[in-house]
């Protein structure tokens, strides 16, 4: 079963792992250590979620984020990111961890999509 989001002009969706010091841009951790690594990429998760909240052709888009891992501490962290930014973003918990393993499989028409919807946050803006 899908979640259903209203949409006006269609959805646009974002997939993410949400930035955690021991998980994030582990290549980069050597030279900008583990926070350093989170720091940059909490910074390029928030650019392309502002970026495309104020990109005009995409106003009346439904946007949609999609997180992993699916834990609380994750909700948490994200709500925090869109908190501070004052984004109206639905967000989807990722179930399984399909993006926090990275893996690429298809799904089968009749299985089930593993995510559980999220209200928009209400910002004042």
């Amino acid at each position: 079963c899908i979640p259903t989001i209203p949409a006006i002009n269609g959805a646009i969706v974002v997939f993410a792992k949400v930035p955690h010091p021991e998980t994030s841009k582990t290549r980069l951790s050597p030279l900008l250590g583990a926070d350093g690594a989170a720091s940059l990429a909490q910074a390029m998760l928030s650019d392309i979620l502002i970026c495309l909240s104020h990109c005009s052709p995409l106003k009346h888009t439904v946007k949609v984020l999609v997180y992993a891992p699916g834990t609380k501490t994750a909700e948490s962290k994200l709500v925090s990111i869109l908190s501070s930014l004052g984004l109206d973003y639905h967000f989807l918990k990722e179930r399984e961890g399909r993006v926090a393993e990275g893996k690429k499989e298809e799904q089968n028409e009749n299985e089930n999509v593993d995510l559980e919807i999220h209200p928009p946050l209400q910002t004042t803006s």
